[in-house]
């Protein structure tokens, strides 16, 4: 029984990493973490040929499994890409969402500086998180 989620969780974030949406949100851009404000819930990131850039994590925030195949040891962000997919497949098997988790493993990869997947909108001069997975390099 417990195989057949793992499986059924694997093959959605497969489905999801491949077309690169979710909800009709826009793809998301590689960024690199450098910092995230527990505080006021701001992710500072470079994407991709980008200058530094401040996104807001919300409750709202779709939290997406990453693919944890491109990670090379003894990458430090690879243990958190596979603690964000956990967290992602308990939320998905409770339908709750764990924003302080997200915010916390959010922290630890800003201070490993890892990448991620971000997609965001601009809502009154702020970016806005909409959906954000973890990458590798």
């Amino acid at each position: 029984m417990k195989m057949r989620i793992v499986w059924s969780g694997l093959v959605a974030g497969a489905v999801i990493l491949a077309t690169g949406t979710v909800m009709g949100s826009p793809p998301g851009i590689d960024n690199l973490l450098v910092d995230f404000n527990q505080a006021t819930s701001e992710l500072s990131a470079y994407p991709l040929g980008g200058a530094l850039t401040t996104y807001v994590h919300q409750s709202t925030t779709v939290h997406l499994p990453g693919n944890l195949f491109g990670y090379t040891p003894p990458d430090p962000c690879r243990p958190l890409a596979e603690a964000w997919n956990l967290t992602v497949e308990y939320d998905a098997k409770r339908k709750i969402t764990s924003t302080f988790v997200f915010e916390e493993l959010l922290a630890l990869m800003g201070d490993f500086q890892c990448h991620a997947s971000v997609s965001s909108t601009l809502s009154g001069g702020t970016q806005v998180l909409i959906q954000v997975t973890p990458t590798a390099n």
